[in-house]
């Protein structure tokens, strides 16, 4: 049962905010939290913006401005502190001076918000945007806005990496992890970060242990235990960069937290702000079979977190964005699951997904209008159902060197379907073949019956 309900939790929580391409933006200042009030307050400047002109500026809609400033220290005029828009957890800002007709290179912002603390009680809800206080630590994501973030309207692009320069100032704890680098014990604390991550910040009063610049947080894990992890997570790095001809060029961060809601006894809910993979409900003392190795649903299920060290900041653009960020870290999940667990293994998830979506419909990608026409189930299933076709009718080598060229091309492009068939073709794929595999996966009305009967057909029991 708690196999069943932690692959459940695991295909229809929401793991991660949209991701997307990042400037090397610098983001410099102070953090001040207390953790007995629920009280966030940010002294920064941001530097190094590229220039846009059709830009947002998007800031935790709990945070209370007090005002922005350029680079001499001059207030700026800026709309959005009235019937501001809303857009996910933030509100939006833009500055309306005349001689602002792009954002500046460079400008200041300072701002306090309040959050509830939920100690030895329970909210409505946790997601990786909500920002969570429980008592013991404070928990907030890049997708939260805690920090400054950048929308590039024209693009549809979040710039929300940063190199970073930050002083924090706590009160009520004593530790605090900035995605990317080492956590630290103390109450005044300065991190530096020269290249560029997504800002998860983590504080609270906990331990954490090191196992050769890998760390696991909150937790009291032993360093054998801690090593022993991370050498089964080498294994599933491993593949991937085999698998992809990139190598993980990061230490690993592994946060263990509490929800602020009630959650289903036995799950474990996980997120991904690269390298950081956050969980709650998942004890890094009990993972480890009597072998010391991973059970065959957390390789799957790492397999997928560290997928997004390929298919994550640089694809979470355009319509499809959903697509080419989650199912393609779900379809090399199955390759993890394939070559690690074996194939059994791997026919059993099949088969097991392929219930979720007995009684449902879908848009076929090509003609997909808007992000919310893929959801979860599609990102879940659907979509790497088709990229597990895909495979099936092409070969492993084939789709590894699409995948390869795929992410060639988000470095500097949104993906679309068209990217797709060219990285196919340049991939060893004719054109023809890829076309009638466009006509019977990504166009026709009738496409998730064909993926359906694809997958029973190659993974049926009778098979």
């Amino acid at each position: 049962m708690k196999t069943k309900m932690l692959q459940l939790v695991f295909l229809l929580s929401v793991l991660l905010a949209p991701l997307s391409f990042n400037a090397q933006i610098h983001m410099k200042g102070k953090v001040d939290i207390d953790m007995n009030k629920g009280l966030i307050g940010c002294e920064l400047r941001l530097s190094n913006i590229p220039e846009l002109t059709d830009y947002r500026i998007w800031i935790n809609k709990g945070m209370n401005i007090k005002y922005f400033k350029n680079s001499d220290a001059e207030l700026i005029q800026y709309d959005g502190f009235y019937s501001g828009k809303i857009n996910g957890e933030a509100i939006e800002y833009t500055f309306v001076q005349d001689s602002l007709a792009h954002i500046p290179n460079e400008f200041n912002v300072t701002y306090k918000g309040a959050f509830p603390i939920y100690q030895n009680e329970f909210g409505p809800f946790d997601y990786k945007g909500a920002i969570a206080f429980n008592g013991e630590t404070l928990r907030a994501t890049e997708q939260t806005k805690w920090y400054p973030v950048i929308y590039n309207a024209k693009t549809d692009r979040i710039l929300n990496s940063y190199s970073y320069e930050l002083e924090v100032h706590i009160i009520g704890g004593n530790t605090v992890f900035i995605n990317g680098t080492k956590p630290q014990k103390g109450e005044d604390l300065h991190f530096v970060s020269k290249k560029a991550h997504p800002l998860l910040l983590f504080a609270g009063s906990y331990d954490f242990v090191e196992s050769n610049g890998d760390y696991i947080i909150n937790t009291n894990v032993s360093k054998e235990t801690s090593k022993k992890v991370f050498d089964n997570i080498e294994i599933i790095k491993s593949s991937l960069s085999k698998n992809l001809k990139l190598k993980f060029t990061d230490n690993i961060y592994l946060i263990n937290h509490r929800a602020v809601n009630k959650r289903p006894k036995g799950s474990s809910w996980g997120f991904n702000t690269y390298p950081t993979f956050a969980f709650t409900g998942l004890d890094f003392n009990k993972i480890l079979n009597e072998k010391g190795g991973f059970s065959n649903d957390i390789n799957r299920y790492f397999g997928h977190e560290f997928a997004h060290n390929y298919f994550g900041n640089n694809v979470m653009s355009g319509k499809l964005g959903w697509f080419w960020l989650e199912s393609f870290a779900e379809y090399l999940s199955y390759n993890i699951a394939e070559d690690l667990c074996g194939m059994d293994f791997l026919k059993q998830v099949l088969l097991g997904q392929l219930k979720y979506i007995k009684d449902d419909s879908f848009v076929p990608l090509a003609h997909v209008e808007k992000r919310s026409d893929i959801n979860e189930k599609y990102r879940y299933i659907v979509g790497p159902f088709i990229l597990k076709c895909f495979e099936d009718r092409f070969g492993r080598d084939k789709t590894n060197l699409t995948l390869q060229s795929l992410l060639k091309v988000s470095t500097t492009e949104t993906l679309t379907l068209n990217q797709w068939k060219k990285s196919a073709v340049q991939g060893g794929v004719s054109e023809k073949d890829f076309e009638t595999f466009e006509t019977d996966f990504l166009v026709n009305e009738d496409f998730l019956q064909n993926v359906k009967d694809e997958i029973l057909r190659n993974y049926s029991n009778n098979k």
